[in-house]
Formats: structure tokens, C-alpha cells, sequence
């Protein structure tokens, strides 16, 4: 198993919010996108990557029970930070985790709009479902997938980790095959790059080494604006 990451703090924003890190020997990779006033999104989304990393590290296995209950103890890390710090209150972060199972398995847990894609031959195939108001509007029919992808409030999500004392989280357990490779990311990738154009960058790519390929997404993501943090982690098992 290889996996790796790439961030850049885009053209706009002074500072980086977004945080990730991964275990290789256990089979985990967690990203996480902060949010909050001055450094706390910086602090929501490491604490966030650390807790869960902690957590799963702990474990006696890697399940899916664990990945949601690493997310949830994250959740109440996060959020305590915050009541104990006037400074910090109200920061939160998404997260995404992927996970190696046994027997050709992996499990994807998700809070908020940082995403999971399967990549292969067969192009780019989403494994999340965004926890936002305009994915809330297109499931109920009131907004088309392009006009959420410019919609002002695209940003606006409606589940984040540390923002309350307790978090629901989506989990899902999921069939590997071999040469499938899976790419989390954060909103400045997709917000920049439609799904079309990150498969494109794949069909370009995926047959060069996995560093080229991230570094091309984020290079992508910050040319077509960089208006966000832009971090992408590649898994290949």
C-alpha cells in the first residue's frame, strides 16, 4: 500500500486550514478541512487528524464501527477544545477517512463536504455524498449539480465536526478491486475542478507516479483561482 498527500494554501487565503495525515502500516488516511476566526480552523483540523489517527491506532481493528467512533471522538476532542478556549469557540472542521479492511474491503467515513473518489480505468467514481445546503437542494429536486457548483452558499455546510457535542457520521463499507486507487480532498480541489476535469488529470496521469499525479491536481486547483486551501491525498493499495 502507498499513500501520499499534497497541499498548497491557494492564491487567496493567507493561511492553510486544511490539515492530513495517514498511517500506512494500518491502512488509514484522514484529511480535514478547518474551519473558524484566526487559527482555529488550523487547530479544528489537525486535532481533528490526530484524534482520529489516535484513535484507530488504539483499536484492537480497523472496522467500521472504529472508523465511526474515531470520528465521533474526534468530534467531542474538537469540541471541548473549543469550550475551554474564548478564542476557539466555534471552530469545526470536515472530515473524511478511508480505511483498509480485511479481505479486499475499505471503509469511507465522511462529515461534512470533503470528499472520496474511487479511480480507475473506469474514470472517477464519488464514494461521499456532501453534507451541504445546495446537495440538500439537488437531492430534493430544487437545484441542478451545475448550478450548486456556482451557487453563492456552496460552502455552507450542514454537519461538521466539533461544532456541537455530538456528530452524526456517514459510513460505508465498500468492495475493493485491484488497481483501483482513491483520492480524498478537500472543497478547494472540487470547488476549482469539476469531477470531468479531475478524470481528466487521472486519464493523463494515473500511470505516473502517484506524487505527479497530486501535485498536478493541486497545481490545477490553483491556477483555475486557488480561492481555498487545496489538499488532495492519494491512496493506492
Amino acid at each position: 500500500m502507498k499513500i501520499i498527500g499534497r497541499t498548497h494554501p491557494g492564491q487567496v487565503r493567507p493561511n492553510n486550514e486544511d490539515a492530513f495525515d495517514f498511517d500506512v502500516e494500518r491502512g488509514v488516511a484522514v484529511l480535514a478541512d478547518g474551519m473558524g476566526g484566526l487559527n482555529a480552523g488550523e487547530v479544528a483540523s489537525a486535532t481533528a487528524v490526530a484524534a482520529i489517527l489516535g484513535e484507530l491506532a488504539a483499536a484492537q481493528a480497523v472496522t467500521v464501527d472504529a472508523v465511526s467512533a474515531a470520528i465521533v471522538a474526534a468530534n467531542q476532542h474538537v469540541y471541548e477544545l473549543a469550550q475551554k478556549n474564548r478564542e476557539l469557540r466555534n471552530m469545526g472542521t470536515t472530515v473524511v477517512v478511508w480505511a483498509a479492511l480485511a479481505g479486499s474491503r475499505f471503509v469511507v467515513g465522511h462529515v461534512g463536504d470533503s470528499r472520496a473518489y474511487r479511480l480507475n480505468e473506469d474514470g472517477l467514481v464519488p464514494l461521499t455524498r456532501d453534507h451541504s445546503v445546495v446537495q440538500a437542494m439537488v437531492d430534493q429536486g430544487l437545484m441542478t449539480t451545475a448550478e450548486a457548483r456556482v451557487a453563492t452558499n456552496r460552502n455552507v455546510i450542514t454537519r461538521a465536526v466539533g461544532l456541537d457535542d455530538n456528530v452524526h457520521v456517514d459510513v460505508e463499507e465498500i468492495g475493493h478491486d485491484a488497481g483501483d486507487y482513491y483520492l480524498l480532498c478537500s472543497d478547494g480541489l472540487t470547488d476549482m475542478l469539476d469531477d470531468g476535469e479531475i478524470q481528466d488529470l487521472w486519464r493523463r496521469h494515473g500511470d505516473g507516479p502517484m506524487e505527479a499525479l497530486a501535485e498536478h491536481m493541486v497545481d490545477a486547483a490553483v491556477v483555475a483561482g486557488g480561492y481555498d486551501n487545496v489538499s488532495v491525498v492519494l491512496v493506492r493499495v
